[in-house]
């Protein structure tokens, strides 16, 4: 009986991390969407919901602490719980950095732009894509897509390095364009940390998966091929 109560109150916590997530997703998207149209009342409403995912955050580590007190999980249902906390946290913490892109749109409000936006979406829409399959991984407890993890992290992360070059070559071309250029700089590192959080989330699957711990930073093909092989 108590393993069956279990297994709901988890699936309980899985589908309320993909509320959680399906939130905080739109939070990104719009808050891009913001900045690509100048359209401050959305950047307002991003930071609005904010409120909401932080009150979620602590509504679901309240009940995964009750779970862990209640149930007594050990082993591979420990690691999920424990997991859980952790993927809830880098969520919240995706959604702040969705609120500071808002913010930024704001400061922006009355500029024209020095450029056509292109690497600053793309970059946001590779880090909704490492999201959605870091969340999904957990959802369905499947590491087999790792290899498309990494490769979406390496993407986000040499995106942020052309956005950060071209930004310093407009600011030296016309002083004029240093505070365009900062604050671009700057999304496109809050988008590069929303792909590290949503690689954390990923890295936490693969613990509940392995009982391993990898950090993507020492990420090589053996550790890519010894997921595939747990997978077949």
């Amino acid at each position: 009986m108590m393993r069956k109560e279990y297994s709901k109150e988890l699936q309980v916590i899985k589908d309320e991390i993909l509320l959680m997530s399906t939130v905080t997703e739109k939070m990104l998207s719009d808050s891009i969407f913001a900045l690509r149209n100048q359209d401050v009342e959305l950047a307002k409403s991003v930071i609005d919901r904010d409120d909401l995912v932080d009150k979620k955050e602590i509504d679901l580590q309240l009940e995964v602490g009750r779970i862990i007190a209640t149930q007594g999980p050990v082993a591979t249902d420990l690691r999920r719980m424990a997991s859980a906390y952790k993927i809830i946290t880098n969520l919240e913490r995706i959604a702040d950095l969705a609120v500071n892109i808002s913010k930024r749109v704001i400061e922006l409000a009355d500029e024209t732009y020095m450029k056509a936006l292109i690497d600053i979406p793309k970059e946001s829409e590779l880090a909704e894509q490492l999201l959605k399959l870091s969340i999904q991984a957990f959802i369905e407890e499947d590491i087999s897509g790792l290899k498309n993890v990494a490769a979406l992290e390496d993407e986000i992360d040499a995106l942020n390095v052309e956005i950060h070059r071209e930004c310093i070559e407009y600011m030296m071309a016309d002083r004029k364009n240093v505070f365009q250029g900062s604050i671009f700089s700057t999304i496109g590192s809050y988008l590069e940390r929303i792909g590290d959080h949503a690689t954390n989330i990923f890295e936490t699957v693969y613990y509940i998966s392995t009982g391993d711990y990898i950090d993507f930073n020492d990420l090589d093909e053996k550790i890519i091929d010894k997921s595939q092989k747990k997978n077949k």
